[in-house]
């Protein structure tokens, strides 16, 4: 799988905004460095050039820290 984006801020241990490389549909689920689910993309802001998606995180996740990389698999939306 391919680096896809880097955490560049958690919101409340509940949401984090990811630096994406490349297209990301809503819906997709987020993995972690070791491929284990940890939330959805709900929405993507930003520039054009630059986007970023926005994560809820799914509960008890812990351990996700900005600079951290992720991985996405597309979603069924």
């Amino acid at each position: 799988m391919k680096r896809r984006g880097v955490v560049e801020n958690i919101i409340n241990e509940r949401i984090a905004v990811v630096r994406i490389e490349g297209l990301i549909g809503l819906g997709s689920t987020v993995l972690d460095s070791d491929k284990r689910p940890v939330g959805n993309v709900t929405d993507v802001i930003g520039p054009v050039k630059e986007p970023y998606a926005v994560i809820v995180l799914k509960k008890g996740v812990k351990g996700l820290k900005k600079g951290d990389i992720v991985f996405f698999k597309p979603g069924k939306r």
